[in-house]
């Protein structure tokens, strides 16, 4: 049998140290990577050495050169595809991956072919769905109002005694919906691929009994901008990442986004949560102990319009001390063209406007814009989409509950720099050479 080791969450380099002697193992840096942590009120947990060792070994060789940037066609899966990668070994979703060196700009930027009923039927879902329905459903209410029913106040009393009982019945997360026929033909329609710079951590493969276990692995945080109007490749990753890993990740969104009928529909059965401190925390602590965040939020919309790519990261310390807080590593992530899927005025012209209707839209949640897709309606462009994610930012080695400014400044400087390496690295497969990336 296999010798195993007991040790509590607080486990500090000499327990390490420890462990890498029962093992017989000269990694005690690499080992730590796979030291579990939970709470300091849970049980001791038992830990098998000899995996933890089998597990840092390999760490160990795919970071000496074993595991080079990969693409994923993700919007070429069908929906039992995405199902089958979803319960897949590794290895299964291993043989999906196309080494980036055999990948050209061409192949990131073509729009992958739809049928005319799955594009008709994909459009009027974005035109209904999140967050255009803000616009076209009361339009349609009152063209129904106005043209058949005759009467436009009974059209809006029919439309409230549907949406509000929708708004107050809770919706949970529907595992499922992840690799619906409705999310594959979304993948399609914005022809959405993923690079990565190594393979995503696996945790416990979705359906498993054990979800309420530790994670083998650290927690992740998924730091990925641009925001754009609506940060369509953010829910996009979301379904993408149970054929990548095997487990789905969890969304964080502003709460009054949540409360919206039809959005809350939508968004909570994809899994996305609100973005409050203790929630993002409590799902950095359960099953899959992966989080995905777009930093910017409804402040960074009002820097959709300028040429080069703008981000705001350099002032997100709740995120750093969030990160440090759990161990959870830092995931660099970018959306290269989720800023060119919808047009938008958001007062420019009017002295004073832009910076009121900002201010305004922080205190409520919501973006006070104005924008357009296709056909003038708040239909996104159809617009390849390439995420890009980078290698994991660790901050387990200084974990605590009240981190100093000085550790909170190094993970910062660490993070926005890295965000810049990625974009840097990776523009020209999407035809971006000339762009730059500005992080304010």
């Amino acid at each position: 049998m296999a010798r195993s080791v007991l040790f509590r969450p607080s486990t500090r380099s000499s327990d390490v140290i420890t462990l890498c002697r029962l093992a017989k193992s000269p990694w005690p840096k690499i080992l730590r990577q796979f030291l579990i942590i939970s709470e300091p009120e849970l049980p001791i947990q038992h830990i098998n050495v000899k995996h933890i060792v089998t597990m840092a070994l390999k760490k160990q060789n795919l970071s000496n050169g074993g595991e080079k940037p990969f693409f994923y066609d993700s919007c070429n899966q069908s929906p039992s595809e995405l199902q089958r990668l979803t319960a897949a070994s590794e290895e299964e979703r291993r043989k999906t991956h196309i080494p980036l060196d055999k990948v050209t700009k061409e192949d990131c930027l073509k729009l992958q072919p739809m049928t005319f009923f799955e594009e008709i039927v994909t459009v009027l879902f974005l035109l209904f769905g999140v967050p255009n329905g803000v616009f076209s459903i009361p339009a349609v209410t009152f063209l129904i109002g106005y043209f058949i029913l005759g009467n436009v106040g009974l059209a809006f009393k029919y439309l409230a005694m549907i949406t509000i009982p929708i708004a107050l019945i809770p919706q949970p997360f529907v595992p499922s919906v992840l690799n619906s026929w409705i999310s594959a033909q979304t993948l399609k329609y914005f022809s959405f691929r993923f690079v990565l710079m190594e393979l995503p951590p696996t945790q416990t493969p979705c359906g498993s009994e054990h979800k309420t276990d530790p994670p083998t692995l650290r927690p992740q945080i998924l730091v990925a901008p641009p925001h754009g109007v609506f940060p369509y490749g953010n829910l996009l990753a979301m379904l993408v990442w149970p054929s990548l890993t095997g487990h789905h990740f969890r969304g964080l969104a502003a709460n009054n986004a949540l409360r919206v009928p039809i959005f809350k529909q939508i968004l909570r059965s994809m899994g996305v949560v609100d973005a409050s401190r203790a929630t993002a925390r409590k799902m950095l602590e359960e099953y899959p102990y992966t989080i995905g965040i777009s930093t910017g939020g409804v402040a960074e919309v009002f820097e959709t319009n300028n040429k080069d790519e703008c981000i705001l990261l350099k002032e997100r310390v709740g995120l750093i001390k969030l990160a440090i807080r759990t161990g959870a590593d830092l995931v660099p992530c970018y959306i290269f063209g989720n800023t060119k899927l919808l047009s938008c005025w958001h007062g420019g012209g009017i002295p004073g406007a832009e910076k009121l209707l900002e201010k305004i839209s922080r205190k409520i949640g919501f973006a006070l814009i104005f924008f357009y897709g296709r056909f003038g309606l708040p239909i996104p462009y159809r617009i390849p989409l390439l995420a890009v994610k980078g290698k994991p930012i660790p901050t387990w080695m200084h974990q605590c509950e009240e981190p100093s400014t000085e550790v909170m400044q190094q993970i910062q400087d660490q993070l926005v720099a890295e965000m810049g390496t990625v974009f840097d690295k990776f523009k020209h497969l999407y035809g971006w050479d000339d762009k730059s990336l500005v992080i304010r």
